[in-house]
C-alpha cells in the first residue's frame, strides 16, 4: 500500500486538490456564506495534510538515499554532490575548502576480538564526536568501513589543522563503551586544503596520501598542500 501511494501520490493530491477547488469555488456561487466557509476551511486542511505527508516522505526519500543507517552520518552520494558544489562556488569566489580523511587506528582488533556489534557501537558512539566538532555547514560522511571524510568550506589549512587536531584529541580522551566494557580509540587524520578548484578525486587523493603519512605514527594529524609535488 505504501508504495502505490508514494507512486501515486503527486497525482492523487493533484486531483484531490483540484476537486476540493472547485467544489469551493461552485459552493460561493449557490451556497451561503457559513456551507462555503467550512468547504474552504475543509479544503486547507486537506491541503495542509497533503503537504505534511509530502514533506514526510520527502525526508524519507532523502534519508534512504544520502544517510548512512548506522552512523547516521551522509554517505558517498551526498559528499560527491555536495563537494561539486562547493568547487563550482570556488569557480566564482575566492575562499578555501578543506578535507578530513579520518581512519580509526587499529579498529580491525576491536572486530575482531570483541565482533561487529561492538564495533559499530563504537562507530555510532565515535560519529558523534565528529558531530559536535563540526560547524552546520561542514559535511561529516562515512566513507566506507571505519573511515569517514568531513568537508570544510571556507576553512584553511590551519584552521583546519585545529580542527582535526581537536577531533583527535577528543577521540583519544573519549571513553567508548560496549556492554559494560571500556574501549580506549585513537585515530589519524590526513588534511588537503585548496584555495581554487581542483579535480575532486585529486583532491581526495591528496588527503589521503596525507592520511598515509599520518598512520605511520598513529594518533596523530598530517597535512598535504597542493603544491607539493607529490
Amino acid at each position: 500500500m505504501n508504495k502505490i501511494f508514494i507512486d501515486f501520490f503527486p497525482i492523487i493530491s493533484s486531483v484531490l486538490i483540484l476537486i476540493l477547488h472547485i467544489l469551493g469555488y461552485t459552493a460561493t456561487l449557490y451556497l451561503s456564506n457559513y456551507p462555503v466557509f467550512l468547504i474552504w476551511l475543509l479544503s486547507g486542511c486537506i491541503d495542509i495534510i497533503f503537504m505534511l505527508k509530502l514533506g514526510k516522505i520527502t525526508r524519507s526519500f532523502h534519508k534512504s538515499m544520502y544517510i548512512d543507517k548506522l552512523t547516521q552520518l551522509n554517505n558517498r552520494d551526498f559528499f560527491y554532490a555536495s563537494i561539486s558544489e562547493s568547487m563550482e562556488k570556488l569557480k566564482k569566489k575566492q575562499s578555501y575548502i578543506s578535507l578530513l580523511i579520518i581512519d580509526l587506528d587499529n579498529f580491525k582488533s576491536i572486530n575482531d576480538t570483541y565482533g561487529h556489534i561492538a564495533g559499530d557501537e563504537i562507530l555510532k558512539q565515535f560519529s558523534n564526536i565528529l558531530k559536535h566538532n563540526i560547524r552546520d555547514i561542514d559535511i561529516a560522511t562515512r566513507w566506507g568501513g571505519d573511515e569517514f571524510v568531513i568537508t570544510l568550506p571556507g576553512v584553511n589549512k590551519k584552521d583546519a589543522f585545529k580542527i582535526a587536531d581537536r577531533i583527535k584529541s577528543d577521540i583519544h580522551r573519549h571513553d567508548f563503551f560496549y556492554n559494560n566494557s571500556l574501549f580506549k580509540v585513537t585515530a589519524s587524520i590526513g588534511i588537503a586544503s585548496i584555495g581554487k578548484e581542483m579535480d575532486i578525486n585529486a583532491f581526495i587523493d591528496l588527503a589521503d596520501k596525507a592520511l598515509y603519512k599520518a598512520k605511520t605514527n598513529k594518533n596523530s594529524v598530517a597535512f598535504l598542500d597542493a603544491c607539493i609535488d607529490l
